[in-house]
């Protein structure tokens, strides 16, 4: 049987929990929680779709995030013609989050016709200017430069301080407000992870931030998506929010990785250097965007923006 979710939230209104979010509220760690959210969209007879991730600072945050709609049997899909309300599904995990109304936590991609994916073997990419993926050798490589999804290594390489990571610290307290701005002391939530061996043992049930060996140049007309899960990777989920826009990492010349999101499942996990933690394609934009630069231009291991920066 399939539920709506105007229905669901009907059903979770009944209960003893249900909250009306008219001021700061703490959503618990561990509980899902569904919002209707503070706006309508309207594509009716427009011949676009919408497909949504998490903000990339909440999914740092370790908070699933994902939109729903009566419309459609998919998460985070919005389908043509849709004009009916949006819902957003929140179950933070590992701190309790600080919300109250417009807290932004999704952001929606719109599209018209199909979402045409971006073989580097386009012309666009001939010309090494062009190269959305900086290497080694400032070139794309793959064993295969038809695929339509390309893999992305971890990188271990210490960065300043010897370290390769970021793990949440056990048995967090204290409520995280990702309204905040460079407001929290990294150190009282989270542990510096060094590689051994070049190698990291990922321990279930806590999340890691981590950094892509490859690194990113976006030109205007190009943007990138980052999946989510596939169960060739191995027992781990990467990327709750799995999207750079145009121009990510242009402003320098070796570019920018990619931060992976790593939460581990039920068993501990050796991950090495240049392991594949991801896999990415290229969407091309229907016109090239405006360069703006954005707080994660110049990361190499970077934590959510309201945590200050790293410096034990």
């Amino acid at each position: 049987m399939k539920v709506k979710v105007s229905d669901l939230t009907r059903l979770f209104a009944r209960g003893s929990s249900a909250k009306t979010l008219e001021k700061e509220t703490i959503l618990r760690k561990g509980s899902v929680h569904i919002f209707e959210v503070d706006c309508r969209l309207d594509l009716s007879g427009a011949k676009i779709e919408g497909k949504a991730t998490a903000k990339s600072s909440i999914g740092r945050l370790d908070v699933l995030v994902r939109l729903l709609s009566d419309d459609t049997s998919e998460f985070d899909r919005i389908n043509r013609d849709h004009d009916k309300p949006l819902y957003v599904e929140v179950t933070p995990i590992t701190f309790d989050l600080v919300v109250r109304p417009g807290t932004c936590l999704s952001q929606l991609r719109l599209f018209r016709g199909s979402e045409r994916l971006v073989s580097m073997t386009q012309e666009e990419f001939e010309y090494e200017e062009h190269f959305p993926v900086v290497g080694e050798d400032c070139r794309f490589s793959s064993k295969d430069p038809h695929e339509v999804w390309y893999p992305f290594g971890l990188d271990l390489a210490p960065v300043e301080g010897g370290f390769s990571g970021f793990v949440t610290k056990r048995d967090i307290k204290d409520a995280i407000d990702p309204d905040k701005k460079n407001e929290y002391d990294p150190c009282d939530f989270w542990d510096p992870v060094p590689a051994k061996d070049d190698a990291i043992e990922l321990q279930p049930d806590r999340l890691y931030i981590l950094r892509s060996k490859e690194r990113l140049r976006l030109p205007g007309h190009i943007a990138l998506e980052c999946q989510a899960y596939t169960e060739t990777m191995g027992e781990w989920r990467i990327e709750y929010a799995g999207f750079a826009h145009p121009f990510f990492g242009c402003s320098r010349p070796e570019g920018s990785p990619l931060m992976f999101e790593v939460r581990g499942h039920n068993i501990p996990t050796i991950l090495t250097d240049g392991i594949q933690l991801g896999k990415v394609c290229f969407k091309r934009m229907s016109q090239p965007a405006q360069e703006e630069e954005g707080q994660y231009e110049k990361q190499e291991l970077k934590l959510s923006g309201c945590f200050k920066e790293w410096t034990k």
